[in-house]
């Protein structure tokens, strides 16, 4: 099994202190962000990110420690969003939540780079001794299991059908939004991924309600 980005501490970024330090710590992880998305991580290495940045090897290794260490630090600076994004409309829960889904595919027109991001590194991490691989393996059910949730809790409150899976429909409603990036990110001219994405919010919200009978007795 690979080990996970997060999963030992002598790969995490060794610098903190100043607000220059941080700064420049930043910009290393924005540039590799950038690079990691147009070449994918295997293809990018140290000597690439220092030289568009304009600094040495030894002064990014300084900050980071490793390629992997900063391969951490891009996931944890990049992929907080989309989690809690999803831990919010979790919290709405209902209808309204799924009505909410539109917002991740105005985020993602606001920011392609970031979808491209982890539509490259999540490809490049599908082998298991990949070096990310626990981390997207782990963050896939982390979003599975919030949309499962969600839906649960609305059959509870008598607002979702009983007769849905919770763990098929996540798994649904995360491989539709995967692969509306993914059609999104190849043909942006041919693909409204904003209006694709309402339109799908409209029609799971209208597949997931309990028949008006089981809502009035809920």
């Amino acid at each position: 099994m690979s080990e996970s980005p997060s999963a030992s501490p002598s790969r995490r970024g060794r610098h903190r202190g100043t607000e220059r330090g941080d700064s420049r710590r930043g910009e290393l992880v924005r540039v590799a962000s950038e690079m990691f998305a147009e070449r994918g991580y295997r293809d990018t290495s140290i000597a690439d990110i220092a030289q568009r940045v304009g600094v040495t090897q030894q002064a990014l290794l300084y900050y980071f420690g490793s390629k992997p260490a900063l391969l951490d630090a891009v996931i944890d600076d990049r992929d907080g969003a989309a989690v809690a994004f999803a831990e919010e409309l979790a919290a709405i829960g209902g209808v309204e939540a799924i009505r909410g889904l539109p917002a991740a595919a105005r985020r993602n027109v606001s920011d392609p780079n970031l979808v491209r991001l982890f539509a490259v590194l999540v490809a490049e991490n599908l082998p298991r001794d990949a070096v990310a691989h626990d981390h997207f393996v782990a963050r896939y059910r982390r979003l599975r299991r919030l949309v499962a949730q969600l839906i649960a809790d609305g059959q509870d409150a008598g607002v979702f059908d009983p007769a849905v899976d919770p763990a098929l429909k996540a798994a649904e409603v995360v491989g539709a939004i995967d692969g509306l990036n993914t059609q999104w990110l190849l043909d942006p001219e041919d693909v409204d991924i904003v209006g694709a994405m309402e339109q799908y919010a409209e029609g799971l919200a209208a597949s997931l309600q309990a028949p008006v009978a089981a809502r009035r007795d809920a």
